[in-house]
């Protein structure tokens, strides 16, 4: 286990050293004002969206949801981003439930 993390950590700074380029694109994506505007921009179908990557991440285990929830609340905010994410999370689990 060890090993593994010391590996993924050289991976991690090796890239971190040939590719910096690669951070700024991504930190510019987590630009508030940005978010904003893509926000605004997906109208309604941004939060049917998080809901639904969100309900089907429940269901499928293989999708991690943590990220999803993490946009969510950087497009939405916290408090919308929340109800958005408890309502995907709330839908998934019923059709788990009901599947099994």
């Amino acid at each position: 286990m060890f090993t593994a993390l010391a590996l993924l950590g050289i991976a991690l700074l090796g890239l971190l050293q040939f590719a910096p380029s690669m951070f700024a694109e991504a930190r510019g994506l987590m630009d508030g004002e940005r978010l904003d505007m893509l926000g605004a921009r997906a109208g309604i179908w941004g939060p049917v969206v998080i809901v639904t990557l969100m309900t089907v991440a429940v269901v499928a285990s293989l999708i991690p949801s943590a990220p999803i929830a993490l946009a969510a609340g950087a497009a939405y905010a916290h408090l919308w981003g929340t109800v958005q994410v408890v309502i995907g999370a709330a839908l998934g689990a019923l059709i788990a439930f009901g599947l099994a």
